[in-house]
């Protein structure tokens, strides 16, 4: 096995325009040498060093090193621990940084420090065997991960790049090997045929361009790009929207594609036209929902991982590092950032780093902004954001990544999130809070008689999944928008129930109008969740709330239906209710408010949310 086609072109442009852009990390890079890791945000932790690929650096759960990988239960977590911490370690995306130094410095406690941990995971994983042979995602990003190694090395070296540096270059290309055929033979073509397929595929065609597989390698390069191409079209909606309705899953398919299309244009073996337009739609769409630089509404599951990642420290704004990145390739124009990604994603697209072209000018939003077929409308003006929520709950039939949200919605106030999805928490322990924030009453809509909108049959499995109907949105004249839906999830009880949302823009007013059709007496539960920050405060009635930011100049008033029983809720345990994740293993109590009535259908509920300018002096 041996080099086939890097990822970089040999351009000395590349590092001179680094080194003006960036400063070398060398504590974080430090810290990543010694065995100290910083996973999803989170304190850095001790992995070890040498590394301790097995042991759990949280709970020090030693998992299973000499046990058939497919066999091992990773969702036990008294057997492996976080198995989220240790595929993460195991994806070998920490050692791009120290790469990175490397290929600019040609400091050698870099070089030898990525070559260590390379052979001490080959040594120490034989094929087929403990945790890090489970999952086949998982071989395919540690395979992306030596890809871009080998590039950076061949950058700096030129020869055999990665080759070049290991004490046993057969044992690397055996591994590369290994991992490639375990991917090509374990692709997700059940339950997980969704992300889980599109980054095998990514994995399995990088590493069929950039390393000599053989004619073998040539036939499993050709049928991953294939499918790719199909899996594009399959898995997205025409308008851009990703099937699983899950916003970060959704930045992971976009990164994916983004990544497979560099690969072909290095390797000279490019993606269609269809291919690159579904990226444009896939990254368009996350610029609409979008109000600020970084931080679209948590629809969905979160996953908090990379494709790749060249930061010392944990990046801390996927969305935009990838977006960026997509408006320098698209438009084939650098532009000075601090991304690294956006950087070294511009250099495999060989984008010329010496011009001088200004940045192309982006359109300012138009709102409504509107995604029928995934089902998604925003409405607002230059101060106002709100997504309105009416897409399926996810895909494929197991849903695994979608939430009970049907006709959900989220508000930014100048460009900031006040009333929210509060994210995902949790993955594979503390059922409890897996179903919290995944269910109906963690999020900004109506919940009848205690029940989920859809119903929940396993952490990554939904039953009996809710019809939803995305009825249209419109602007009806200069001031108002209106969006509407519908969802069926409570049919066995015989409820629809109905959204519509109206904004005037003029007054910076929104009217939710809830309608309930169907027969009987029931439990009725409206809910709106606001950001950690949002301070939530009586009014002059028992359905009046104020809502504030501290040293913030707006201010939101509910005014909600009278017929309900207001109150404030945070923080609590019994019910679990009032909290807010943003990002995995954290949460932090917000404030919800929460409405309840009881009654014979069919029934209507307004609520009014009004927006204003609080003068100076108050």
């Amino acid at each position: 096995i041996g080099s086939k086609f890097p990822l970089l072109p040999l351009d000395k442009e590349i590092k001179k325009t680094w080194k003006e852009m960036f400063n070398l990390e060398k504590e974080g890079l430090a810290d990543i040498i010694a065995g100290r890791l910083d996973f999803f945000c989170n304190a850095p932790v001790d992995v070890g060093n040498p590394v301790k690929w097995h042991q759990d650096p949280v709970t020090s759960i030693i998992a299973p090193a000499n046990k058939f990988g497919k066999d091992i239960d990773y969702r036990n977590e008294e057997l492996v621990g976080n198995i989220k911490i240790l595929w993460e370690l195991g994806r070998h995306q920490h050692l791009l940084p120290l790469a990175v130094a490397y290929a600019i410095t040609g400091d050698a406690i870099y070089q030898n420090a990525v070559t260590g941990q390379i052979e001490s995971w080959i040594r120490e994983n034989r094929y087929n065997m403990g945790i890090h042979w489970c999952s086949s995602l998982e071989s395919a990003l540690r395979l992306i991960s030596w890809s871009v190694i080998h590039s950076l090395f061949y950058y700096r070296n030129k020869g055999r790049g990665l080759f070049d540096a290991v004490e046993d270059p057969e044992a690397l290309g055996i591994s590369i090997y290994q991992n490639a055929w375990f991917v090509r033979h374990f692709l997700s073509r059940h339950s997980s045929a969704n992300n889980h397929l599109i980054g095998e595929l990514t994995g399995l065609w990088t590493a069929t361009q950039v390393f000599d597989l053989g004619s073998t390698g040539d036939k499993w390069g050709l049928q991953a790009k294939k499918e790719l191409e199909c899996e594009a079209q399959k898995q997205v909606f025409d308008d851009g929207v990703n099937k699983e309705q899950a916003t970060y899953y959704h930045l992971w398919v976009l990164e994916y594609f983004l990544f497979a299309d560099l690969v072909g244009l290095r390797a000279k073996n490019s993606f269609s036209r269809a291919f690159k337009k579904n990226i444009s739609a896939m990254a368009y769409f996350l610029t609409a929902i979008t109000p600020g630089k970084d931080n679209p509404p948590q629809i969905g599951d979160s996953d908090n991982g990379f494709v790749t990642r060249f930061e010392a420290r944990w990046p801390e704004k996927p969305y935009s590092d990838v977006l960026l990145s997509q408006e320098i390739i698209s438009n084939n124009n650098f532009i000075r950032t601090r991304s690294q990604k956006a950087f070294w994603y511009g250099a495999m697209a060989g984008i010329d780093f010496s011009s001088t072209k200004k940045r192309v000018a982006t359109q300012s939003m138009v709102y409504p902004a509107v995604f029928p077929h995934g089902g998604y409308a925003v409405l607002g003006n230059e101060l106002l954001h709100l997504v309105f929520n009416a897409g399926a709950l996810g895909y494929p039939s197991i849903a695994a990544h979608g939430h009970a949200d049907a006709l959900s919605f989220y508000l930014a106030v100048d460009g900031e999130w006040w009333l929210v999805d509060p994210g995902t928490y949790v993955y594979h322990s503390k059922s409890e809070w897996r179903n919290y924030f995944r269910g109906t009453s963690a999020h900004n809509t109506v919940e009848i008689d205690g029940e989920n909108q859809s119903q929940i049959g396993g952490p990554f499995l939904w039953v009996n999944h809710a019809k939803i109907i995305f009825c249209g949105c419109k602007k009806t004249n200069k001031r108002y928008q209106e969006v509407e839906g519908y969802h069926e999830g409570y049919n066995k009880k015989g409820i629809i129930h109905k959204r519509k949302i109206i904004f005037n823009s003029r007054k910076n007013r929104f009217k939710i109008v809830d309608t309930l059709t169907g027969k009987g007496s029931h439990k009725i539960s409206i809910n709106f969740h606001f950001a950690p920050d949002i301070m939530l405060e009586t009014g002059e009635r028992q359905n009046i709330w104020n809502g504030y930011k501290k040293k913030k100049k707006w201010h939101m008033q509910i005014s909600g239906d009278k017929d309900c029983k207001w109150s404030r809720i945070s923080g609590s345990n019994k019910p679990i209710a009032g909290w807010y994740s943003h990002a995995l293993d954290r949460k932090s109590p917000a404030n919800t408010l929460n409405g309840k009535r009881e009654g014979l259908l069919p029934i209507e509920m307004i609520t009014d949310v009004q927006i204003n300018d609080i003068p100076e002096n108050s």
